[in-house]
């Protein structure tokens, strides 16, 4: 089934411009209301290789979203962020949905932002409630008014969207009250973050809280849908594929940074999950940087 064509859903589209970006300012790209009913709908960060990011709003409808293959129902009000080559990420319209999905999304794109966006997820999850009557949804749909025509925006003003909009996405979540569960689980990623060269032994994690390896790995699996071990891996291997991009360390001192002091068992690991070996990705990624000079 193919989808349909971009004239066929869209219901508003304007495109952003800035004329003489700033390499390290995030610029903007698209604002546009959509609407899907089939299941040919379908977006897979494992079979994406553009670079950029995007949040998505759901104003009615539903639609699904897929991380690390478990689902979840994106209904009204429902909004995620990502990475659009994020392979833990799929999202698309349900087979057998019975109401369109109407949503909002954002796409922008900038040299720093892939690590932005990858320690936004990994410290607040991919997930958000936005309001529909909020701020958020309304400084997206001013943009309604330039439907059809490209915006120009300078380079601070450009980049102020994307911050604000941000901002009003992510306060949504930081002032939300945690139960004491949501407070250990975010604690426990706050220690993973903030060393994942350290020996990060689920039980050593569970120690700090005075919990058992058993009761601290059964929250975790609660609270995101992964297995504390499974969560380590995906955090260390994220940070492992930014080093790869954007320094110009060894391979041995960035499998010693993620945390893999023995480089057979990271070269291991990475070749299985993303089926070519640490040297082979730098070497693509590179290549990719040169050809967009």
């Amino acid at each position: 089934m193919t989808p349909a064509p971009y004239d066929d859903v869209r219901i508003w589209q304007t495109h952003l411009s800035v004329p003489n970006a700033h390499i390290h300012l995030p610029v903007p790209e698209m604002i546009v209301e959509e609407e899907q009913k089939t299941p040919a709908y379908r977006w897979d960060g494992k079979k994406r290789s553009e670079e950029g990011a995007q949040m998505v709003i759901t104003l009615s409808g539903e639609g699904r979203l897929a991380l690390a293959g478990k689902e979840h129902v994106l209904s009204a009000g429902k909004a995620f962020l990502h990475n659009h080559n994020d392979p833990d990420v799929c999202y698309y319209y349900p087979p057998g949905g019975l109401r369109p999905w109407r949503f909002l999304w954002f796409a922008f794109y900038g040299a720093d932002l892939p690590s932005l966006i990858t320690e936004t997820n990994s410290t607040l999850g991919y997930l958000f409630d936005v309001p529909l009557e909020g701020e958020l949804i309304h400084l997206l749909k001013e943009h309604k008014n330039y439907s059809g025509v490209i915006r120009l925006l300078q380079p601070f003003e450009g980049a102020e969207l994307i911050f604000r909009a941000l901002a009003l996405l992510c306060s949504s979540r930081n002032g939300t009250p945690q139960d004491p569960r949501s407070f250990i689980v975010s604690e426990t990623e706050n220690l993973i973050a903030a060393d994942p060269a350290a020996e990060l032994q689920v039980e050593k994690l569970a120690a700090r809280f005075h919990l058992s390896r058993e009761h601290l790995s059964r929250l975790f699996q609660q609270e995101t849908g992964v297995s504390l071990h499974e969560y380590i891996i995906r955090f260390r291997l994220k940070l492992a594929l930014d080093l790869l991009r954007r320094s110009r360390l060894s391979l041995k001192e960035i499998s010693g940074r993620c945390g893999w002091n023995d480089y057979s068992n990271f070269y291991r690991i990475f070749v299985k999950r993303f089926n070519c070996s640490p040297q082979d990705f730098r070497r693509g990624n590179n290549s990719s940087a040169a050809r967009q000079r």
